[in-house]
């Protein structure tokens, strides 16, 4: 893999990114059923774009996945995350 590949898979991982930022930012404006499931997508393509990062860019030959395990740990952080915020108002 030549150092050409590498340079242009960086520069899709920091779109991916931005990209993820924004959809964050929509996430928690959906509807309460649509959540968990947006938030663990978004999660888990945060962990496979980190596993290429870790394969060194080489999606090509190298499988880069999330493991069972690991799946398992980030859905209570989806959970959690998808719970509406509680608003805070007092009145006096």
């Amino acid at each position: 893999m030549g150092g050409d590949w590498r340079e242009f898979m960086k520069e899709q991982i920091t779109r991916a990114w931005f990209y993820f930022n924004l959809a964050e930012e929509g996430a928690s404006q959906l509807d309460k059923a649509s959540r968990l499931l947006v938030w663990s997508s978004l999660l888990l393509y945060r962990k496979t774009l980190d596993a290429i990062e870790d394969n060194h860019y080489d999606n090509l030959t190298k499988r880069a996945y999330v493991g069972r395990t690991k799946k398992l740990l980030m859905l209570p952080l989806a959970y959690t995350t998808a719970l509406p915020k509680p608003n805070f108002s007092f009145h006096y």
